[in-house]
């Protein structure tokens, strides 16, 4: 568990998933603590996806297929910031185009020095994988069609683009978007993931399009977005997702943190009064929305050094009896798909993640 104390320092992503290699399907990595949410410190699921499809990357090196076209990740249990072995199964290794793998990730008690480096018996299978993998950037030469959605108005980027130097260099934004402000104590408290991104929103309390975030986001490290980074990139929120997401009518009720022009509010009386940002803030951050499910596919190979920005649409076809869907559309500053997401979560009390996990003798399955 992060002390409540603790200082947060910003760590790169490119630091946060370093890899030691165990033998030819068994890679250790330590679960940085600066990419948690939850005052019981548990890894972002993306994150921990990030770490494992690194693994995959660097087995597949030799192969020259390195990049992730599709991946589908299940969340058995919980991880924890620390040591975690990622053991990788071939299902189907390809000659040209693709090859696909099997991996798991185990944590907890039993991991082992030497191989099998694990004790199936006591060690916790907290993360399960399958990876699709290829060179996109020598995946081409295929049929290429141009689709109705991509000439409708739901695939063009939200308008307007942003000032980007005016977003980096000034707080106060744009006048189009602005940045998304964390709860105090973020640093310390159960949203210390966020604080590794800049996540841009447009301005005021009403999104462009209801039902839907748009937002445009950068690493707070000042690192570019590479390849590797995709997966947390699709799993990362600001902290008033569920209030875009809402109904119109409805978003009100979520208690989202006001904006920067939104600091008052009128009474039924006409007469301003403070907004109890204090409650909406302790409303938002008793909840946990952990992933069960996530599917990941990549639509193109983003540039070798990275990119600075990259544009992000979430949506929710339902949320109801404490789950609800996500789809995650990702694109360049130029508008060219990147990445697409399809993701189970539920909202539980963030009671849930600060539970004590349950010692077993098993494996969890």
């Amino acid at each position: 568990m992060v002390p409540k104390n603790a200082e947060w320092t910003c760590v790169p992503f490119s630091d946060a998933i370093k890899l030691d290699r165990l033998d030819s399907q068994a890679y250790r990595v330590n679960l940085n603590e600066n990419y948690c949410i939850g005052a019981a410190a548990v890894p972002n699921g993306g994150y921990v996806g990030s770490c494992m499809l690194a693994a995959a990357s660097a087995y597949l090196s030799e192969r020259d297929q390195p990049d992730t076209l599709t991946a589908h990740f299940e969340y058995p249990a919980r991880t924890s910031p620390g040591p975690a072995i990622v053991i990788i199964e071939d299902v189907k290794l390809g000659r040209s185009l693709l090859s696909t793998l099997h991996l798991t990730l185990w944590q907890g008690d039993g991991l082992r020095s030497q191989a099998p480096w694990i004790t199936p018996s006591v060690s916790r299978r907290a993360v399960l994988a399958y990876a699709t993998c290829a060179n996109l950037r020598d995946f081409s030469g295929g049929i290429s069609l141009p689709t109705g959605y991509e000439s409708s108005p739901a695939a063009a980027l939200p308008e307007p683009l942003p000032d980007f130097l005016a977003l980096k260099t000034t707080s106060a934004g744009d006048g189009a978007w602005e940045e998304a402000e964390l709860p105090p104590g973020s640093a310390s408290g159960p949203l210390r993931s966020l604080r590794n991104w800049h996540f841009y929103l447009p301005c005021g309390d009403d999104p462009q399009t209801p039902g839907a975030l748009d937002m445009w986001i950068r690493t707070a490290s000042g690192e570019r977005i590479t390849q590797a980074a995709l997966p947390y990139v699709v799993d990362s929120f600001p902290v008033n997702l569920h209030a875009y997401l809402a109904a119109p009518g409805l978003r009100e009720l979520f208690l989202a943190p006001p904006s920067r022009k939104q600091r008052r509010k009128t009474s039924s009386d006409g007469k301003e009064e403070d907004r109890d940002e204090e409650g909406q803030v302790e409303a938002r951050t008793s909840l946990w929305f952990p992933t069960v499910v996530m599917n990941l596919e990549v639509k193109k190979a983003l540039p070798e050094g990275g990119v600075e920005w990259l544009a992000v649409r979430v949506t929710s076809k339902q949320i109801k009896d404490g789950r609800f869907d996500l789809e995650v559309q990702v694109r360049d500053t130029e508008g060219e798909m990147v990445a697409l997401s399809h993701q189970v979560a539920l909202i539980v009390s963030m009671e849930r993640n600060t539970a004590q996990r349950a010692s077993s003798t098993k494996a969890s399955l």
